[in-house]
Order: C-alpha cells, then structure tokens, then sequence
C-alpha cells in the first residue's frame, strides 16, 4: 500500500503555532504543479468523512486540531492500516497516500480540522466511493 507518514515542525510561541505543512523541496517533480488545498471540518464525536479512493490523486493529510481515527485500505491488495492521527500532539504528523488507498476518517474528538493538499483538482470520475467506516 502506498502512503507515509513524515513529522514536521511545529514553531511554537506566546502567540500559538506556526507550521509548515508541505513544502516544494519535498514533491517529487510529477507533484509540483499546483492541484487544490482544501480543509475539512468534523462537527461532533463520530463524525466520518472520505470513505472513497481516486485513481489518480496523490494526496498529504495533516490534522491541525482534534483527533481523527483513519482507515486506509489498498484496493488492489486488500491491505489494511488504522491510524490515530492528534492535532494537539507536540508534532504534526503528514499523511501522504496515492492512488488506489481507500481513505476515511472518523472524529474522535467532539470538533477536528483537517487540512489536505492534492496533486490535482478534484474530479467526479477520479474519486470512487469505497465504505470502510460505518
């Protein structure tokens, strides 16, 4: 299955945090041109969002506040990967996946943010729905 997971720096100040969640040095060339950046909201305990694949996005998930339980799962293999992933632990944690990794994610928490960045635009016939999480 084709994912990852990076740490990246957290700076912290009186002020809060500053981040940088994804920089150029770090996307291979066929990743470089700009996609989307979107953020996702999770409004209460329980809440799931994703439960789909694409077929051609390479995608990098960072939770900026609250927790989420992710589920990958690789559709051609069938392998499997549960994840916690804490906006408020001491590092980020970046999670990168390609294409063909069913995806979803469950809040935890009673609220959680998740930021994303896509190699490309989002497209109806690239993402397929895929239920891993009830």
């Amino acid at each position: 299955m084709e994912y990852r997971l990076e740490r990246f720096e957290k700076h912290d100040d009186a002020r809060g945090h500053l981040v940088v969640f994804l920089g150029c040095s770090e996307l291979d060339e066929s990743c470089k041109l700009f996609g989307q950046i979107y953020f996702v909201t999770f409004d209460g305990m329980g809440v799931i969002r994703g439960n789909h694949y694409h077929k051609k996005w390479r995608e990098w998930f960072g939770v900026v506040s609250g927790r989420l339980q992710v589920l990958l799962k690789d559709v051609n293999t069938g392998e499997t990967v549960e994840l916690l992933l804490d906006g408020d632990a001491a590092d980020y944690i970046r999670l990168e996946i390609g294409p063909y990794v069913a995806h979803a994610f469950k809040s935890v928490t009673p609220s959680a943010t998740l930021l994303n960045y896509a190699d490309s635009e989002w497209s109806q016939e690239d993402s397929i729905p895929y239920g891993l999480m009830e």
